[in-house]
């Protein structure tokens, strides 16, 4: 999992992303970590793969069960 993520790259939170993550928690009633997650993804055009059920449904998530 730790050589997983060394291949990705920081994104900084800013007030803009924070807002929007905030807006789209409010549309969707997602909790606001959920929602600033979401909201980093569609800001970078990235598919979100998640287990995550509150995020199951929305465009540009690619939602998996969890296994067994």
């Amino acid at each position: 999992m730790a050589g997983a993520m060394r291949l990705g790259y920081e994104i900084e939170l800013t007030a803009d992303l924070a807002a929007h993550g905030a807006y789209l928690s409010l549309q969707h009633k997602l909790p606001l970590a959920n929602a600033v997650i979401y909201a980093t993804a569609r800001a970078h055009d990235a598919t979100l793969w998640t287990h995550d059920e509150h995020l199951r449904g929305l465009p540009g998530v690619e939602w998996v069960g969890a296994t067994e």
